[in-house]
């Protein structure tokens, strides 16, 4: 799996070498392989170690498949990428998506992969704010100004008849350090992130109180989608990316450790300079235990729903967008989300994903 950073443009601006040595993996893509171009709006985290997993248990390359991952920095651009063909397959939650179905774009959702809401509004447990209504005035971390949490973030606000750059305003912080610096040094009064990154705060010792509503507390995430075009014409090559991320995500989910060190030997980036491993561990374990109970929603592997959307959630979602100013115009979110492939999805031997888990060793 090679990493292909970009800007907002998608112009390359580093290449990072693939995963060399892991397990199933190889130094460079097989000619017999089909690549996919994926879309990725954040860096390589425990949010993420199911993708690390996917590859280096062998998972794509059983199914064909060499994945490059592309970084954008934000979300819109994943939707631009899509559009232009300059990516096959990207990760967004759902607002720049059905902004983009409003202006036009052919999309299609393919694979519901965080089944929760991932995002919210977090301050300092001694933090003034007191409710929504006390974000008037408020500056708000973003990860990036393109990001899909800004736009969440203005529809949890919008319940508060709070508009941005009227009542609010943005600030592009980060994540990680940089966005928890942000917000205790009071450069901003919140942050817009999501569950990972304020495990990961809490967990060295900064507690946080969240905002968010109940209506966007019940909706889905991060979700993978395609062109429709892309989707016709490549059904074998997304049944098998689905697949192997469903494998990867029940990898993951039973034997977490695994899925961190796994990520670790593959990307050393994410390892935080000064930290050992053991204590970079304690703090990633948390997080990615929160994110894994959102990952599991629902037990999919249980009702064999690896990848479903729901149609009540789908509507949902569009229902929030639109009464929240996020899109000014309705999307037929559910025809945009046909579960075309879902029993390709889930068509695998959950007992030997578990066993490969609870096997696995770093030796």
């Amino acid at each position: 799996m090679n990493i292909t950073r970009t800007a907002t443009a998608l112009t390359v601006t580093a290449l990072v070498a693939g995963l060399a040595g892991c397990a199933g993996g190889s130094d460079s893509p097989s000619a017999a392989l089909t690549t996919i171009e994926f879309g990725l709006p954040t860096n390589m985290g425990a949010n993420n170690s199911p993708m690390a997993v996917a590859e280096a248990m062998g998972y794509f390359e059983d199914e064909g498949l060499a994945v490059d991952i592309v970084v954008t920095g934000d979300s819109t651009s994943i939707v631009q990428g899509i559009d232009s063909g300059s990516l096959d397959i990207g990760s967004t939650p759902p607002e720049p998506i059905w902004q983009a179905m409003t202006k036009g774009s052919d999309l299609e959702l393919v694979y519901n992969y965080i089944r929760k809401q991932t995002g919210s509004l977090a301050v300092l447990e001694d933090s003034p704010i007191e409710s929504l209504d006390d974000f008037e005035g408020a500056s708000i971390g973003q990860y990036s100004l393109g990001t899909s949490n800004m736009f969440l973030s203005e529809g949890i606000l919008a319940s508060a008849g709070l508009e941005p750059d009227v009542d609010f305003s943005h600030l592009a912080v980060g994540t990680g350090a940089a966005a928890l610096q942000a917000l205790t040094s009071e450069q901003v009064d919140a942050l817009s992130l999501w569950d990972t990154e304020y495990a990961a705060f809490e967990a060295q010792g900064t507690p946080l109180r969240y905002f968010t509503t109940d209506e966007v507390a019940s909706l889905f995430s991060t979700t993978y989608f395609t062109s429709t075009a892309y989707a016709e014409e490549n059904p074998e090559a997304i049944e098998g990316f689905g697949r192997a991320m469903a494998k990867a995500t029940l990898f993951t989910a039973t034997n977490p450790e695994a899925a961190l060190r796994i990520m670790y030997e593959a990307y050393p980036d994410t390892l935080v300079a000064g930290n050992s491993i053991d204590d970079q561990l304690e703090v990633d374990l948390v997080a990615l235990n929160r994110r894994i109970e959102l990952l599991t929603a629902g037990d999919p592997q249980g009702t064999q729903s690896w990848g479903a959307y729901d149609e009540a959630a789908l509507e949902a979602w569009t229902d929030f967008a639109l009464g929240a100013g996020i899109i000014d115009s309705a999307v037929d979110s559910i025809a945009a989300a046909p579960n075309t492939f879902v029993t390709a999805y889930n068509d695998f031997d959950g007992d030997v994903v578990i066993a490969d888990a609870e096997n696995w060793s770093a030796e």
